[in-house]
C-alpha cells in the first residue's frame, strides 16, 4: 500500500519545500492550502481536514501529517481588528487542532510546525505569539495523551519567504529549503520530539 503524507500550507514557503522533499523520499504527498495543490480549502475548517482524510484513504495509507499552515499579522497591541485576530488564530492554531483531531485515528506521526514565537514573547507580535503558544500547548498535551504516536514539535525562526515580504530584516533570515531539510531529516533519521531551528 502506498505511503501518503499530508502537508498543510503546501502551496508556498516552508510547506512547499517540505512537500518536495517528502516526494523525493518516495511518499505520495497530498498538499493542502487555500490555493491547493491537491486539497483546496482553509485548514482551520473541518470540511478541509475531512476532504484530506478521504483523499489519503483513496490513495493509500497515511504515514505522516505535517501541519505547516500559518499567516502573520503584526501590529502594536490594541491595533488589531476582529477579522485579523480571527485569521491569525485560525491559521496558526485552529488549523493544527482541526487536522490533528481528524487525523489522530489514522496516522502514527504528526509534525506541528510552529515558530520560535511559541517560545518567547515578542513585541509587536502579541496575537501571533498567542496563537503559537496555544499551538505549543496543544502539541505538548497531545504528546502526553498519545503515548503510541510520535508528535514532533518544530520551532523555526524567520525564513526568506513571502510571509515576511517587505520586512527589511528578511534578507538575514534562513533559507526555507535548508529548514525543510532539517525537518525532514529529523522526521526520518531521528526519534526526536522537539526541534528548534535558528540561524547559525
Amino acid at each position: 500500500m502506498t505511503d501518503v503524507a499530508v502537508v498543510t500550507g503546501a502551496s508556498s514557503g516552508l510547506g512547499l519545500e517540505i512537500a518536495s522533499l517528502l516526494k523525493q523520499r518516495g511518499l505520495d504527498v497530498i498538499g493542502v492550502a487555500r490555493r491547493g495543490p491537491d486539497i483546496k480549502g482553509d485548514a482551520a475548517q473541518r470540511a478541509t481536514a475531512i476532504a484530506a482524510v478521504d483523499e489519503t484513504q483513496r490513495r493509500g495509507s497515511v504515514k505522516l501529517l505535517i501541519n505547516c499552515s500559518g499567516i502573520g499579522v503584526f501590529h502594536p497591541a490594541g491595533a488589531y481588528t476582529d477579522e485579523e485576530i480571527a485569521d491569525v488564530i485560525g491559521s496558526n492554531l485552529m488549523s493544527i487542532i482541526n487536522f490533528c483531531e481528524v487525523f489522530v485515528p489514522h496516522v502514527g506521526t504528526i509534525v506541528n510546525v510552529m515558530s520560535t514565537a511559541a517560545l518567547v514573547g515578542k513585541p509587536g507580535e502579541t496575537v501571533y505569539c498567542a496563537a503559537k503558544w496555544g499551538a505549543r500547548g496543544y502539541t505538548e498535551a497531545l504528546r502526553a495523551e498519545m503515548k503510541g504516536k510520535r508528535i514532533l514539535a518544530v520551532y523555526p525562526g524567520g525564513m526568506k519567504t513571502a510571509f515576511w515580504r517587505g520586512d527589511p530584516k528578511a534578507d538575514t533570515f534562513m533559507d526555507p529549503r535548508e529548514v525543510a531539510e532539517r525537518i525532514v531529516e529529523t522526521i526520518f533519521d531521528t526519534e526526536e520530539t522537539e526541534l528548534v531551528i535558528r540561524r547559525s
